[in-house]
């Protein structure tokens, strides 16, 4: 019987019983929300890991893991997976191999979508104005409509178009940039020119060696005075001093971000949560990467990794 160690919470939420359930039947669970130091001790334990999204698994914790045959982390991103040597002797899997299968999943996007709104709408700086401070000032939080407002998406993938139907939804024009054509949209070839076009700029683009610091301090500058930007790809695809430099010339009017620039070694060094920690009446708002984590997406992924973990003998 495999030994599987789950880096999520599962049991502590009832729901996920069902999903659990049938590789309960098949393998020896272990479920523990890790941190790096307990994996490193207790890696060599399990046959496969389902990785935590919070924490980078590296050679260093691999060499040590002999039993180790699989890790499937069930996200779409894999900068947490720093396998180098032993790529060949564990097989990696991300949600990526089975993109038909979280085609329908909308949580990210909707969050996405939801920090436009609370941008525009100034809707952090508001409640906190009334909760924490206990004033009653409606006029202090002016804010814009969307309907007619220039959306640009930079990536056009599963997570962009749904932003992008949520944005057509409320009357915004929507403009892209990508390597890929979609029909539906008008596509701008060059990065700069979109960010000069657009009133929010939203970032739903794969990380990779190419689109790293992909907003940068070279480009920042082309950003379209007012606009607010949101990122829920991942944290390096933006170059965060560039970011904090643009909120602090009033270039972009707000920022919302799920991703830190350097959230897996420690998202306290992160120079955008340094500036909202200085500036709390800036425009900000930053969540702990929960673009994924809904009762909804987790029961559809979950159940989606345990079939394929089920279905073949790692």
């Amino acid at each position: 019987m495999s030994k599987v160690l789950i880096g999520y919470p599962l049991d502590k939420h009832g729901v996920f019983e069902d999903v659990l359930k049938p590789l309960s039947a098949r393998h020896s669970l272990t479920i523990r929300d890790y941190g790096y130091e307990w994996l490193s001790r207790h890696a060599h334990e399990f046959d496969i890991i389902v990785a935590s999204l919070k924490v980078v698994i590296d050679d260093a914790i691999v060499d040590n893991a002999k039993n180790l045959r699989l890790i499937f982390t069930p996200t779409t991103g894999r900068d947490h997976i720093r396998i180098v040597k032993n790529a060949k002797r564990v097989k990696v899997l991300t949600l990526n191999d089975y993109r038909e299968g979280i085609q329908s999943i909308n949580s990210t996007a909707e969050l996405g979508f939801g920090l436009v709104l609370a941008l525009s709408r100034k809707l952090m700086l508001a409640c906190s104005d009334v909760v924490k401070r206990g004033r009653w000032e409606r006029n202090d939080f002016l804010g814009r409509e969307l309907n007619g407002r220039m959306m640009g998406i930079v990536g056009m993938g599963r997570i962009g178009q749904k932003i992008a139907g949520y944005g057509e939804a409320f009357g915004m024009e929507v403009i892209y940039w990508d390597k890929a054509g979609r029909q539906r949209w008008r596509k701008i070839p060059r990065l700069e020119k979109l960010l000069s076009l657009s009133d929010f700029v939203i970032v739903s683009i794969t990380l990779s060696d190419r689109t790293q610091h992909l907003i940068n301090m070279d480009n920042i500058g082309t950003i379209k005075k007012g606009a607010a930007l949101v990122n829920v790809s991942r944290g390096k695809v933006l170059e965060e001093e560039a970011i904090c430099r643009a909120l602090r010339q009033s270039v972009l009017s707000g920022v919302g971000v799920d991703v830190l620039e350097y959230e897996l070694q420690d998202f306290r060094k992160s120079p955008l949560y340094r500036y909202a920690r200085k500036n709390p009446r800036a425009n900000v708002i930053i969540t702990p990467h929960i673009g994924g984590a809904t009762i909804d997406a987790w029961q559809r992924v979950f159940k989606l990794v345990f079939e394929k973990i089920s279905e073949k003998r790692y």
